[in-house]
């Protein structure tokens, strides 16, 4: 028996495989395809003399199905979890709106659920789904193979966490013993369980405060965020209504579930019947530039006291305070484990080889040589054999000493005494199931900082004693400038103190703003006169908050006649109160709470240094925006943070000219830009004139800084803040001090480091 595999998309997203279980008596070779992601050919990774035999889809998001119906053939079955067949109806549906899927119903045609063993080939081949967290409904696979006396096991993690995701059970390794080849998602996340407890204290704050709240997230994001909005009425007794719309909805039914207060609305003709004061409206897509949630973001956009937030999963563009009247929030949102979890789950499980999915370039490097494995870490095309006749087969750029640690450590596996506890386990399977009680803890969120954000639990006094007014003023103009840089970095608004009856514009400075602020309001701070929606009665006192339901028992009538309710209700609090809106950024509320975040974007970290967040350990170099911008962009499509990243490269550069590799013979030193232009006479004058006119040396100097400013690139803006340079000192001295090195400073390692990675 031999089993090789092929990675089926290596150019695009890399989370897709062909697994071949080919047998000496068989014509005909049997192939497994895990995920069916963008890019993904069958018609040219099988052979004549292979099939499709099954494809095991791990969940239901599009970078694991996009070419479901274009890779399917040869009447294979479609294997998956019985959560993800519920919903992949709805799901195909969009896939064929909005991204070219023809033939949705004869691929439904071919799903079948399984919760258990099932044989692909005879009893020759068998899989069997297993708990995977992640998103709702998502598992991995375990693949078996045997040919007489021969077995082969295979483990797919698929996306996965070791938290739950909705309920539904994350992944344990010490599930699963006698793997030999563990096909394992690289995708990472260091900031996933900051980030969830940011998104949910934002949401439950602004609904509230009594806004308008619309978060704009995919499907199943949607469903997630919801299972733990849910979750928090039931743990920490906060209330919540919340309004699921179009997809979400759809998910949402499908999935079965049934928190309190959820109200589901899968289509809709008027978006304000969707949209309540002191209640979250849940829609897609993640930004609202397209379907349920375009037309609810214009239902609201000038509506100064709304709420937007984003939760963005892909490389999509946020809508920021230019666009939109009210507060808007943006949070990148992945839901995967942490890089310390993967060296983990190798260790635990100490399978024979490892082969890395879901990355795909340099990204790659770090793995090689990491674990005591055969570590697959290329993301090359063409096939690779892992097991031949009985014996596994290396890598061919294996050395020896690692060859020899591999088998050793097989050796030691198999001496073990194996009890007949242990025989059963490594026969059995983890259950896959969604818990009938879900656990915030158990989703990673951070109960005990998402109790003192919402202030459950504290007396008025101490609310009163952490709050503060501010003082500091300034000019409109500066204020507006603030707000719109920091917002679509999953910028954080606060309030303290009475409404004012003046119309002045003030920033407190962080060191006077109170972090923990009862009942946050918000107002429009472009708008010269504030308009908001108050939980202050027209008495004075504070209004008692009320679940949606009850606010129905209590008027007597119905969602459709409670609009005009309410809207009456805003313009006689408008015309009483007059509130004020206080900016403060996400790194200063972090260090108050003695908490480290993880920056997601290069922005966010240069903010950091603008208000003097950065620690006295981080180092300031020098190097070509453009290549900052595109370790920014880089960093966000492979899953991690910038700083995780910039660190990664420059680790790796380093390594490699300590190994007298010369790595910067594979840069391209960016020194001058250049743009020559194909243009008639006529054109050719019109932009050397508006050149002059604005002050330019030459033409292409003005082209060049005016397609940068089309981009939001400052091409002034050299500086990178960098936290574990110091570290590598010894190092970076060592390299530059090496003769055939052309790096004499820091600035310039740092630079050849990232141009290698990105370019």
């Amino acid at each position: 028996m031999e089993i090789s595999y092929e990675h089926a998309n290596p150019m695009a997203g890399n989370e897709s495989f062909l697994l071949r279980v080919q047998k000496e008596y068989e014509q005909q070779t049997p192939c497994i395809l895990v995920d069916a992601g963008d890019g993904v050919d069958t018609s040219t990774l099988l052979a004549d003399n292979e099939y499709l035999a099954a494809v095991l889809l791990t969940h239901a998001h599009l970078d694991h199905y996009k070419s479901l119906d274009e890779a399917h053939r040869d009447g294979a079955p479609i294997l998956t979890s019985p959560g993800t067949e519920a919903i992949l109806e709805d799901i195909l549906a969009e896939g064929v709106r909005h991204h070219s899927m023809s033939d949705p119903d004869a691929i439904l045609e071919r799903v079948e659920s399984i919760n258990d063993w099932a044989d692909v080939v005879g009893d020759d081949i068998s899989v069997a789904p297993v708990p995977a967290g992640h998103t709702p409904g998502a598992c991995g696979f375990l693949i078996r193979a045997h040919d007489g006396q021969e077995s082969f096991r295979a483990l797919a993690t698929g996306d996965f966490t070791r938290r739950d995701a909705g309920g539904y059970v994350g992944f344990d390794s010490e599930q699963f013993l006698e793997v030999d080849a563990l096909f394992l998602t690289a995708a990472t996340n260091d900031a996933v369980d900051e980030t969830v407890t940011d998104i949910l204290e934002t949401l439950a704050a602004r609904a509230n405060a009594g806004s308008k709240t619309l978060c704009t997230a995919s499907g199943l994001t949607g469903v997630h965020l919801t299972t733990l909005l849910g979750r928090i009425e039931h743990e920490l007794d906060y209330s919540i209504p919340i309004i699921l719309v179009g997809q979400v909805a759809k998910l949402y039914d499908a999935l079965e579930y049934d928190y309190p207060h959820v109200e589901t609305i899968p289509e809709f003709s008027v978006p304000h019947d969707c949209l309540e004061a002191g209640s979250v409206t849940i829609a897609g897509p993640e930004v609202p530039v397209e379907g349920s949630s375009e037309r609810l973001f214009e239902a609201i956009r000038d509506d100064g006291n709304a709420t937007l937030v984003q939760v963005q999963g892909g490389n999509t563009t946020a809508k920021d305070a230019g666009d939109f009247a009210g507060t808007v929030f943006s949070f990148e949102f992945s839901n995967h484990p942490t890089e310390a979890v993967l060296d983990e789950v190798v260790e635990t499980i100490a399978p024979t080889h490892v082969v890395i999915t879901h990355q795909s370039g340099r990204s790659l490097t770090r793995y090689k040589d990491k674990w005591d494995a055969y570590t697959w870490a290329t993301g090359d095309s063409g096939s690779e054999q892992l097991y031949q006749n009985g014996r596994f087969c290396p890598p061919n750029w294996i050395g020896d000493a690692a060859k020899q640690r591999v088998r050793n450590r097989d050796e030691q596996r198999s001496v073990i005494d194996v009890g007949d506890g242990v025989l059963q386990a490594a026969a059995s399977i983890p259950e896959l199931e969604r818990r009938e009680t879900a656990s915030l803890e158990r989703e990673g969120v951070d109960v005990t900082r998402l109790r003192d954000e919402l202030h459950i639990g504290h007396s008025e006094e101490e609310v009163a004693t952490n709050t503060v007014e501010p003082k500091a003023e300034t000019d409109p103009t500066q204020n507006a400038c603030v707000t719109s840089a920091h917002v679509t970095d999953e910028g954080v608004y606060r309030t303290a103190g009475q409404p004012s009856s003046d119309h002045e514009y003030i920033i407190p400075s962080p060191e006077e703003v109170a972090d923990k602020i009862a009942n946050p309001t918000v107002v429009n701070v472009l708008c010269d006169s504030a308009s908001a929606e108050s939980d202050i009665s027209s008495d004075g006192t504070t209004a008692e908050r009320t679940s949606k339901a009850n606010k129905k028992e209590i008027s007597g009538k119905d969602a459709d006649s409670s609009e005009e309710d309410d809207a009456a209700t805003e313009t006689e609090t408008a015309d009483e109160t007059t509130k004020r809106e206080y900016t403060e950024q996400t790194e200063n509320r972090g260090e108050d709470e003695n908490t480290s975040a993880s920056d997601s974007t290069m922005s966010e970290t240069t903010a950091e240094m603008a208000t003097g967040a950065v620690t006295d350990e981080t180092v300031t170099v020098h190097i070509d925006p453009v290549i900052r911008t595109l370790t920014e962009r880089q960093a966000s499509n492979e899953g991690e943070s910038t700083e995780a990243f910039v660190e990664s490269a420059i680790r790796t550069y380093l390594a490699e000219a300590l190994r007298g590799n010369e790595p910067w013979s594979e840069t391209t030193r960016v020194t001058e830009r250049k743009l020559t232009i194909d243009a008639d006479p006529a054109l050719e004058q019109l932009i050397a004139t508006t050149a002059a006119n604005n002050d330019e040396s030459d033409a292409e100097s003005f082209v060049v800084r005016t397609l940068c400013d089309a981009i939001g690139l400052d091409i002034d803006d050299r500086e990178l803040p960098i936290g574990a340079l110091e570290e590598m000192d010894e190092l970076i001295v060592a390299t530059t001090e090496n003769d055939s090195c052309p790096h004499e400073e820091k600035d310039e390692i740092v630079q050849a480091a990232l141009e290698r990675r990105v370019l």
